[in-house]
C-alpha cells in the first residue's frame, strides 16, 4: 500500500479504519495523530494542540518520538494499536531493510498481560479489515507475523529483551508504572535507551511512551515536570475518560 496514505486518510478510508473512530470523542486523538505526522490541522485541532503542548505552532515534520499522558479509559490502548497497525500494514518499509532483516513493531509493558491488551487490538484491527486480513501469516501468544515481513512482538520491560531488532515502532505502554529507581533491575530509562539504536535505520520509525499518571518519578514524569508542569491547564493527576 502507498506510503503516502496518511494515518488520518487511513482513519477516514472506508476500506481501512473508516467507521472505527468516527465518534466526536475521538477528535482530540485525531488532532494528536495529525500533529504526530505533521498533517494539516483545523483551527480547532490547532487550539487543542496548543492547549496540551504549550507550543504555538504545529509541527512541520513527522515526529519520531512522542510522549502521552492520558487518563484511564482515555482511548490510549486503541490509539497505540491503531498507530502500530498503520505502521505495520500501510507504510512501505521495504526500501529501508536489507534481505533477511525483520522489521519489528514492539509493544513493551511492565508485564505480558498488559502488552497483550494492545496486541489483541492490533490483531482485531487486522482481522476486521478485508485489505489486511490475509497479511497474517502466523499468530502466537507473543507475536504476529505478517506476510509483508513485519513482526509484531510483545515484551516485558527488560533491558535485554528487545535488543538486536530493527524497529518500525516501539510502544512503551503504562511506562509510569515501570521500575524507575537507579537500583532497579530494569529501570525505565535504560530500557528506552536500549531500544533507541534499533529505531535508527527506518526514517518513519516511532518511539512512543504512553501512560496514565502515576508516581512522580521515572522518564515520563521527569519530562512532564520539565516541559509541562507549569502549564495551568495540565495536571499530572489527569482526567479519566470513559474509553479504553
Amino acid at each position: 500500500m502507498s506510503a503516502t496514505l496518511s494515518i488520518i486518510d487511513a482513519i477516514d478510508d472506508p476500506e481501512i479504519f473508516g467507521g472505527m473512530f468516527t465518534d466526536a470523542s475521538w477528535e482530540p486523538w485525531r488532532a494528536f495523530l495529525a500533529a504526530l505526522q505533521a498533517l494539516p490541522m483545523s483551527e480547532g485541532q490547532i487550539a487543542l494542540y496548543r492547549q496540551h503542548t504549550g507550543r504555538s505552532e504545529p509541527p512541520t515534520r513527522p515526529a519520531r518520538y512522542a510522549e502521552l499522558v492520558v487518563g484511564r479509559r482515555g482511548g490510549k490502548s486503541r490509539v497505540l494499536a491503531l498507530i502500530a497497525t498503520y505502521l505495520a500494514t500501510v507504510m512501505d518499509h521495504r526500501p529501508y531493510v536489507v534481505p533477511g532483516e525483520v522489521p519489528v513493531v514492539a509493544i513493551i509493558a511492565r508485564d505480558r498481560d498488559q502488552a497483550k491488551v494492545i496486541k489483541s487490538y492490533i490483531s482485531g484491527f487486522i482481522r476486521a479489515i478485508p485489505l489486511f486480513e490475509d497479511l497474517i501469516e502466523d499468530e502466537i501468544a507473543d507475536a504476529i507475523r505478517l506476510t509483508n515481513g513485519v513482526v509484531i512482538e510483545i515484551h516485558t520491560a527488560s533491558i535485554g529483551a528487545p535488543r538486536g531488532r530493527t524497529f518500525l515502532a516501539v510502544l512503551a505502554d503504562a511506562i509510569a508504572y515501570w521500575p524507575a529507581t537507579e537500583n532497579a533491575v530494569n529501570p525505565d530509562l535504560e530500557v528506552i535507551n536500549a531500544v533507541r539504536p534499533g529505531l535508527a535505520t527506518i526514517p518513519h520509525s516511532l518511539l512512543l511512551l504512553a501512560s496514565s499518571p502515576y508516581a512522580k518519578r521515572g522518564i515520563l514524569y521527569t519530562n512532564y515536570a520539565k516541559y509541562l508542569a507549569k502549564m495551568t491547564l495540565l495536571s499530572w493527576s489527569g482526567r479519566a475518560r470513559q474509553r479504553r
